[in-house]
């Protein structure tokens, strides 16, 4: 979810991650997420935080799984912008992945 609903360009945004997995959510795991155009282009850097810390880890697959991060919005988001989130471990591979038009 991402809250405001409709970001507001320059300002922080909260965004949770929730769902089940098919592996495990180590401390090795990233979530990374970004603001991109139609074209997938990043309209800033992308923001990346650990999956889990501390004794909040490790997740086991198939458990349920919710983090809730802060992002900073670019300060221009055009019509047609979508925002791209992917949790994966160091090794690239991909844990999920999803998008929203925003």
């Amino acid at each position: 979810t991402l809250s405001p609903e409709v970001p507001v360009a320059g300002q922080k945004e909260e965004v949770t991650i929730s769902g089940k997995f098919a592996e495990d959510i180590t401390e090795s795991t990233e979530i990374a997420i970004a603001f991109v155009d139609m074209g997938r282009t990043p309209l800033a850097d992308p923001a990346k935080f650990p999956a889990c810390t501390g004794s909040g880890c490790s997740i086991k697959a198939g458990e349920q799984y919710t983090k809730t991060v802060e992002i900073q919005a670019p300060d221009s988001i055009p019509n047609l912008s979508f925002l791209m989130i992917a949790m994966g471990n160091s090794n690239t591979d991909v844990i999920g992945c999803a998008y929203a038009e925003v």
